[in-house]
C-alpha cells in the first residue's frame, strides 16, 4: 500500500495547488477586469496582470496532472477509461488552460499598442481586438468545463467502482461532475449566456464539484486509499 499512499498524497496536494491558484488568479485579474476601459487598466496593472494568467498555468498544470498520477491506481479497475482520463482531463484541458493564458497575454499587448498611440486613427479597433480576444476566452472556458467534467466522470466513476474511497465522496464527485457536464450547454443556450463561475447563476452546478473536490484533497491526504481495497482485473 505504501505506493498508493504516495499517490493519495501526491493527489490531495496538486488539488489544492491547482484550486489555490485558480482563486488567486480570479481574485487578481477580475478587478482589472471589471473597469470601464479594461486594456489601459491591464496596462497599468502589467505585473498584476501577468502574475494573474500565469496563476492559470499553475492552476492548469497540476490539475492536468491529477488523472497521470492517479493512473496507476485507476488503470487497475479500467485501463481505457483510465487512459480517456488523461486524454480529457490531462491533455486537453491542459492546452484549452495554455489557450486562455495566450489571450491573457495578448490583450496586454493589445493594452499596450493602445497606450503607445497606436489607435489614434482607428479608436474602436483595439477596442475590438480586446473583445475578440475576451470573448475567445469565454469560449474557451466553455470548451474547460466540458473536458474537464468529463475527465472527471471517468476518475470518479473508477473510483466508486473500486471502493477506494468511500463511495459517498466518489458518488458525490460523480453527479457533480454531470453537473458540471450540463453547465456549459446550460449557458450556450440561455438567452443571457451567464459566466460559468460561481457566483452567477450557473454556480449550482458548478459549486457540487468544486467542494467535493476540496473535500477529496484534504479526505486522501489524511486518510488515503481505503488500505483493504480489492481490484478486479484490468480490461485490456
Amino acid at each position: 500500500m505504501k505506493p498508493y499512499r504516495k499517490i493519495s498524497i501526491l493527489v490531495g496536494v496538486l488539488f489544492l495547488i491547482g484550486t489555490s491558484a485558480g482563486i488567486l488568479s480570479g481574485s487578481v485579474t477580475g478587478p482589472i477586469l471589471e473597469a470601464p476601459d479594461y486594456l489601459q487598466n491591464i496596462v497599468a496593472h502589467e505585473t498584476q496582470w501577468t502574475l494573474g494568467a500565469l496563476l492559470i498555468l499553475v492552476m492548469g498544470l497540476p490539475l492536468a496532472m491529477v488523472p497521470v498520477a492517479l493512473f496507476p491506481l485507476l488503470r487497475k479497475q479500467n485501463e481505457v477509461l483510465a487512459i480517456g482520463a488523461i486524454l480529457f482531463r490531462g491533455v486537453l484541458e491542459a492546452v484549452v488552460y495554455i489557450l486562455m493564458v495566450v489571450c491573457f497575454l495578448l490583450l496586454l499587448t493589445v493594452g499596450r499598442q493602445t497606450s503607445a498611440g497606436l489607435a489614434v486613427y482607428q479608436p474602436d479597433s483595439f477596442q475590438h481586438i480586446g473583445s475578440l480576444l475576451r470573448s475567445a476566452t469565454g469560449w474557451f472556458e466553455l470548451l474547460l468545463a466540458i473536458v474537464f467534467s468529463l475527465g472527471s466522470i471517468m476518475i470518479n466513476l473508477l473510483l466508486f467502482q473500486m471502493k477506494v474511497i468511500p463511495r459517498w465522496l466518489s458518488g458525490w464527485g460523480l453527479s457533480g461532475s454531470i453537473l458540471y457536464f450540463v453547465a456549459p450547454f446550460a449557458s450556450l443556450f440561455s438567452p443571457l449566456h451567464p459566466a460559468l463561475s460561481l457566483d452567477t447563476s450557473m454556480g449550482f452546478l458548478l459549486g457540487p464539484l468544486a467542494l467535493q473536490e476540496m473535500v477529496l484533497a484534504v479526505w486522501l491526504l489524511v486518510k488515503g486509499f481505503n488500505p483493504s481495497m480489492k481490484f478486479v482485473q484490468p480490461v485490456g
